[in-house]
């Protein structure tokens, strides 16, 4: 797909999704998804290559949460396991106050998170090439954020110990998933349960497509 019907494409979809952008918006997009595609020749960012696709399950699967949830003006994000930037990147494009922090364990996918700022010339943007376990370690991380997104397949149960310890007393954590999360809902029960947390809500995403439902966690 050459740029001209990309651009076109993602105005397209995004617009269709109520998600309107700017042309500013369509130019950092543009750039993130040629430059998503030429480093996943040499590293794996991604298995899904189609263009449609990335625009579908990546770029627009991110933003969509926002129709779910208040991201407040000047808010403190946290993307966990942010792997080539999703949720967090595509988010800060559509909300570029944000104070956004993506956590990203490995050297590569954090080198290509780097690279990304500094082309998206993405401000108040901060990579942090370490695990979750060791920045909860970090006291300048513990109870600093308004919102934890996490985005990938580590169960909620296993994800307590370094999302929880994140959160400002009245922030959120928005786990992203997929399927059936009942029993991952349950297991995890007993664990939050012991460190004074609940899911506030589980939402079902309605495009269908996406195949997406977001669980909402907070401290009592």
């Amino acid at each position: 797909m050459d740029t001209e019907k990309f651009q076109s494409l993602i105005n397209q979809v995004f617009t269709q999704h109520g998600f309107p952008l700017t042309n500013s918006q369509v130019s950092l997009f543009t750039i993130y998804w040629e430059n998503l595609k030429l480093w996943n020749s040499k590293i794996n960012l991604t298995s899904i290559r189609d263009d449609h696709e990335i625009i579908m399950k990546h770029f627009l699967d991110s933003v969509a949460v926002l129709n779910y949830f208040v991201v407040q003006e000047n808010g403190l994000v946290v993307d966990i396991g942010s792997g080539a930037g999703f949720p967090g990147i595509p988010i800060k494009i559509l909300r570029p106050n944000l104070d956004l922090t993506l956590v990203e364990s490995v050297s590569k996918k954090a080198s290509f998170l780097k690279f990304l700022k500094t082309r998206l010339e993405l401000e108040n943007t901060k990579i942090i090439n370490l695990r979750a376990e060791e920045i909860v370690k970090l006291g300048q991380h513990r109870k600093n954020y308004d919102l934890v997104l996490t985005r990938y397949i580590a169960s909620i149960e296993d994800s307590i110990d370094y999302c929880l310890p994140l959160l400002k007393p009245s922030g959120n954590w928005v786990a992203f998933k997929s399927g059936n999360v009942q029993d991952e809902i349950c297991s995890a029960a007993k664990k939050l349960k012991s460190v004074n947390a609940k899911i506030q809500s589980i939402i079902n995403n309605d495009t269908p497509s996406l195949n997406r439902m977001y669980v909402m966690i907070k401290q009592n």
